[in-house]
């Protein structure tokens, strides 16, 4: 990660809102290199975006500096994991540095090696989810398995079955049409405290939901069904709770055959969790932003 402080390419002027607006741009880049260094993976976002633009309001969007706050902006996402996002801002870095200072320079060198470090961290994850899916596949050939992923009937107000999903091994689906706004399974589960529920953690495959601010509900203990949904970033449910109990809401008609989603939202200070549900507003992400 390269400090603002090492900006090259900020023009002089006398004109003090010029003077201004690049102070500011600097304390904002300074400011997210810090909560960056210290592994934050939500404050630096904000900071360095509003740097970029402020840089680019007064300097242009060819100015060295620019880049390096490109530069420093990919760095994060690539530290938190969202490396869809990282990889036009290094390619647009290392294009500026360039223009500006010749395909020698040092500065483009810099880019250039945290632009390889991305791609092998990208590499890395692509065949860690080919491993995934694999271990997948095998413990869905066993019939043990299988026998799991069943739907409690009378836990349902509507006809649903499970079958395997185009986003992550089983889900579950509406074998017959739910209207918007409906009370479509109760979830189900062990009851746990907050602090076993953290202990319970795990971040493949997790079936905890709130019931309130102290109790949780592990779907993997005792669950109806409701625990197979399957995450994406433009569901078609949502948990509600209902007179202490959890129930999955409809959000829109969902037609017999459609798979029943809910957004998982998982805190977004922690560990980055990838999504592969294919909306076209797929944030990459199970976290919430």
């Amino acid at each position: 990660m390269r400090r603002s402080e090492e900006m090259r390419g900020v023009r002089a002027s006398t004109r003090p809102e010029f003077a201004k607006a690049c102070r500011e741009a600097l304390r904002l880049n300074n400011l997210a290199a810090k909560y960056h260094a210290e592994g934050n993976a939500t404050r630096p976002e904000k900071l360095y975006r509003r740097a970029w633009e402020i840089q680019e309001s007064v300097l242009g969007p060819d100015d060295a500096a620019v880049a390096v706050t490109l530069s420093n902006l990919a760095a994060f996402y690539r530290m938190v994991g969202r490396f869809r996002d990282a990889r036009p801002l290094y390619e647009r870095a290392i294009s500026i540095l360039e223009t500006v200072h010749g395909a020698a320079h040092g500065d483009v060198a810099v880019v250039l090696f945290n632009y390889g470090e991305l791609l092998k961290a990208e590499a890395a994850a692509v065949q860690a989810r080919a491993k995934e899916i694999e271990k997948s596949l095998r413990e869905m050939s066993d019939p043990r398995h299988a026998a799991k992923t069943v739907i409690d009937a009378g836990k349902a107000r509507f006809q649903l079955v499970t079958g395997v999903s185009r986003i992550h091994r089983y889900g579950v689906f509406a074998a017959e049409e739910i209207p918007a706004g409906r009370l479509v399974i109760e979830y189900t589960g062990e009851r746990v405290s907050r602090s076993e529920a953290v202990h319970r953690w795990n971040r493949r495959r997790t079936y905890l939901v709130k019931l309130d601010s102290y109790w949780r509900l592990d779907g993997s203990v005792g669950g109806s069904g409701a625990e197979l949904l399957n995450h994406c970033c433009e569901p078609n449910t949502r948990l509600g709770v209902r007179q202490g109990r959890v129930w999955v809401i409809s959000l829109r008609r969902i037609l017999p055959g459609e798979e029943l989603t809910l957004d998982y939202r998982f805190p977004k200070d922690s560990e980055r969790i990838p999504c592969y549900c294919g909306a076209a507003t797929c944030r990459g992400t199970l976290n919430a932003r």
